[in-house]
């Protein structure tokens, strides 16, 4: 029973990571995934511009989602806090992985020709495969990713591309135009978008009666729209519109609970966001039988009280937009436009 490792930091996972793996997984009886990581990996995240760092954890549940069901292939990390900086530390680097490992290796891949030498002094009783050396097949890096993400979309495996998918957050009071904008945006972009759950949230589930709602019906919507946002995260091309956010959840708590709900809060997060638009209600009110709140001095009161939460919870940037329905619609896709274009 030959037993072979691949080892890397997979800061994001690629396709070049992934043709490796399965490539590999070929050529012994089992298969371990060796994930390195440690605390530096985070400065070079942000110091690459990512707006946040990449976790150990995240990494192992990229590989874990991509390598499901394929049998004997197993994922194991390997903490280098404490081991010396490449070039050195390949010493203390390979008892690690020894000890994770837990048994003798046979066979290790890479793509690297210069770790070949080290490899053969280090696992003396293992052989060192290159798989696609040079990246002839597979021409990209982790560093050119973390760089930029949409240049490099199509390189990004599925599994984590909605941590850099552009986010782009669309809100505002009733009827300032968002749920057409959203998805107009999103035709455009060819890309996927996520509608407001708690739009048909009452009829649904509460026979269409907005009077009976309940906290915990609040509590609900928002971990709806939460696995209606991770859908469209996952299945979108370099960007993502959101029609909703928690955050509106809570505002329309307060409207008809006359309180915030801390479950709902749980769920706001704005560090998600790469930006929100926030749609004033600059535009004629449209009733369509659900809307409650038309009388012009309350629309504005209620876009205030709305912009007010978005500042407390910490989101930013916040763009108001404002403008008939062309300028509010030109406003918003330029500013994706610049955003989307590699």
């Amino acid at each position: 029973m030959t037993l072979g490792i691949f080892p890397g930091k997979f800061l994001p996972l690629h396709r070049g990571h992934l043709a490796g793996i399965l490539q590999a997984h070929t050529l012994v009886d089992r298969l371990v995934v060796v994930l390195s990581w440690s605390p530096e990996d985070d400065a070079i995240c942000l110091r690459d511009g990512l707006r946040r760092p990449i976790s150990e954890v995240q990494r192992k549940q990229w590989l874990r989602q991509e390598l499901q069901g394929f049998e004997n292939i197993d994922v194991r990390s390997v903490d280098e806090s404490t081991v010396p900086p490449f070039p050195g530390g390949w010493e203390e680097w390979a008892l690690r992985v020894q000890e994770a490992v837990g048994e003798p290796i046979d066979l290790i891949f890479g793509g690297e020709p210069e770790y070949a030498v080290s490899f053969r002094h280090f696992f003396p009783g293992a052989q060192y495969v290159m798989v696609d050396p040079h990246r002839g097949q597979w021409n990209i890096s982790g560093t050119s990713i973390r760089k930029n993400p949409l240049r490099y979309w199509d390189f990004i495996c599925g599994s984590a591309r909605p941590f850099f998918v552009q986010k782009i957050l669309v809100s505002g009071t009733e009827s300032t135009g968002k749920t057409t904008l959203v998805k107009k945006l999103a035709k455009i972009f060819h890309t996927s978008w996520s509608e407001e759950v708690g739009r048909y949230y009452a009829q649904q589930h509460l026979g269409g009666d907005e009077t009976i709602f309940t906290p915990m019906d609040f509590a609900r919507m928002a971990h709806l729209q939460y696995e209606e946002d991770y859908k469209a995260m996952r299945t979108a091309n370099r960007v993502v519109f959101f029609d909703t956010d928690a955050v509106v959840t809570n505002y329309y708590s307060e409207l008809y609970m006359g309180a915030r709900n801390p479950r709902v809060g749980a769920f706001v997060d704005p560090a998600r966001y790469d930006v929100t638009f926030l749609l004033t209600p600059s535009v004629p009110w449209v009733p369509d039988g659900q809307r409650i709140h038309g009388a012009e001095p309350e629309r504005w009161r209620l876009h205030a009280m709305l912009r007010r939460m978005y500042e407390e919870y910490g989101f930013s940037p916040v763009v108001e937009v404002s403008g008939n329905y062309n300028e509010r619609f030109s406003t918003v896709y330029n500013a994706v436009f610049d955003m989307y274009t590699p």
